[in-house]
C-alpha cells in the first residue's frame, strides 16, 4: 500500500470487486477511448475475481504492481494505476499507466498518484527509469505527466492498439538519478 497526503494506492482484494466494477461501469465513456478494448467479460465479477489473484501473483513475482486509486477520507475508488513490464538485468525499468474516474479530474490526484508511484518504483522496486507513453491528444496525461517530472524522448507512429484502432503515442520517461546497484528486491 502506498499513501499520499490525499489518496491510497493498493492491489485490490476480492471485497473490491463490487466498487471496481463500479468504476469502470460508471466511467466507461471516458475511459474507453484511451485504453486497450475491454474483454466482453471485463464488467462481470468472475473477471474481477480473476484479475485480483492474478494482480496478487504478478506482484509476488515482481512483474507489476496494478493497483487502484482510493480518496483516503472515504475510501471511494476514484482510478488506477500501474507498473507493468518490470525489467530487471541492465534496463532496471517499467512502463506506467492509469486512469482517472471523470467526477475526480481537475483536483490533482493523477499528478499525486503518479508522483507516490514514481517514488515508490524509485524507493522500494529499486528501478531506475520508469516510462509512460500518451495519445497526442491526450492533453491531460501531458499535462500530468510534465507536472510530474517527465521527459518527452519521442514520438511513436502506431504503437498501441487502443479501442481497436492503431494509435500514435508520445514517449515519455522519467529516471531515477539516485539510482545504484542493489537497491531493492
Amino acid at each position: 500500500m502506498i499513501e499520499t497526503e490525499r489518496l491510497v494506492l493498493r492491489l485490490p482484494v476480492e471485497e473490491d470487486v463490487p466498487a471496481i466494477i463500479d468504476f469502470y461501469a460508471s466511467n466507461r465513456a471516458h475511459l474507453e477511448p484511451w485504453s486497450p478494448a475491454w474483454p466482453t467479460t471485463f464488467l462481470a465479477a468472475d473477471y474481477w475475481s480473476d484479475q485480483v489473484a492474478a494482480r496478487w501473483a504478478e506482484h509476488r513475482a515482481g512483474h507489476g504492481l496494478r493497483t487502484f486509486i482510493l480518496q483516503r477520507t472515504d475510501m471511494r475508488l476514484v482510478g488506477n494505476i500501474s507498473l507493468t513490464q518490470i525489467e530487471r538485468g541492465p534496463g532496471q525499468y517499467c512502463v506506467m499507466g492509469y486512469g482517472l474516474a471523470e467526477s475526480a479530474q481537475g483536483r490533482g490526484y493523477m499528478v499525486e498518484a503518479v508522483r507516490a508511484m514514481v517514488a515508490h518504483a524509485f524507493g522500494v522496486l529499486g528501478l531506475h527509469r520508469v516510462t509512460a507513453n500518451y495519445m497526442p491528444h491526450n492533453v491531460r496525461s501531458a499535462a500530468v505527466l510534465r507536472a510530474a517530472g517527465f521527459m518527452v524522448e519521442g514520438y511513436a507512429r502506431d504503437y498501441l492498439l487502443i479501442n481497436g484502432r492503431w494509435e500514435d503515442h508520445i514517449l515519455t520517461a522519467i529516471s531515477n538519478p539516485d539510482w545504484s546497484a542493489g537497491k531493492g528486491p
